[in-house]
């Protein structure tokens, strides 16, 4: 549900390089902002299998691997085959560049 999203704009399209990744600081997080194809994904940054920096990572195959032990990440949905998948955030193109939603902080 995107009315519960804080969006904020991250890069121009020409930003992120086919099959390329780049960290941007969103509301207060670090996360992977990647391209595959004409598909952008956006992941929380820290590896949740043992905090490895997945913005230092690489796509392989249209999946982003964890520089440091291999762990293999859908770049847009965060799933992983071998355990906890990393934070997906939503992505939205639009006319002046890239934007990614992270949820609102709930309110007291």
């Amino acid at each position: 549900m995107t009315e519960n999203l804080r969006w904020a704009w991250v890069a121009f399209p020409d930003e992120v390089p086919q099959g390329g990744l780049k960290s941007c600081n969103v509301n207060g997080r670090v996360v992977v902002l990647s391209r595959f194809g004409d598909r952008y994904g956006a992941v929380d940054s820290r590896c949740p299998h043992m905090g490895g920096p997945l913005g230092e990572g690489e796509i392989l195959n249209g999946l982003l691997v964890c520089p440091w032990h291999g762990r293999e990440y859908d770049p847009v949905s965060g799933e992983c085959s071998l355990g906890e998948p990393a934070q997906a955030f939503s992505v939205e193109l639009r006319e002046d560049g890239i934007y990614v939603g992270t949820p609102n902080a709930p309110t007291r």
